[in-house]
């Protein structure tokens, strides 16, 4: 099932497909988190971003195995290029660590909450806040060295020949 998938693609790997939703998820969590604060009634909100950063740390954990195994397909690739392959998974495990930790707790909290018809800040919630902007500059340095694995040294892209055969750069 998993090569017929493969096939019926033009990605060299699942980690492009599995990449930009924790992305899109965390962002978006923190930042219905912030308006949270501004206007406590919302519980409903509260909830949708209690949601979201479950779903995002979920999908780091999908997108960080998929880059896993896709850097173990990587062969013959030059050692700054190979360097900032492992460095770029570093700061995966970093990110999709931290945001797992502040998924739970902020999990924790809208459980905590869950029979209040207004918001509060507490301290639990205001560190779990804090945790996540913090946590945005780990999401941004993750996806800034994955870029540069793209785009500096040309990691898992393809190239037109010419005719109907592509031709796989794996580094510069």
């Amino acid at each position: 099932m998993f090569d017929q998938l493969m096939s019926s693609t033009a990605l060299p790997n699942l980690h492009p497909a599995f990449i930009h939703f924790p992305v899109a998820l965390l962002i978006t969590a923190v930042a219905l988190d912030l308006v949270v604060v501004l206007f406590r009634r919302l519980t409903w909100l509260d909830r949708t971003a209690a949601l979201l950063y479950v779903l995002g740390a979920i999908g780091s954990l999908a997108a960080y195995f998929s880059g896993r195994s896709a850097a173990d397909s990587m062969r013959g690739l030059s050692g700054p290029a190979q360097a900032a392959m492992w460095d770029h998974g570093d700061w995966a495990l970093y990110t999709t660590a931290a945001f797992v930790v502040i998924a739970v707790l902020r999990g924790v909290v809208a459980w905590r909450e869950s029979k209040s018809d207004r918001i509060r800040i507490g301290p639990l919630r205001a560190i779990v806040l804090i945790a996540a902007l913090l946590g945005q500059g780990l999401v941004f340095e993750t996806a800034d060295r994955g870029g540069a694995l793209v785009f500096r040294h040309s990691i898992a892209v393809t190239t037109n020949t010419g005719g109907d055969t592509t031709q796989h750069v794996s580094s510069r």
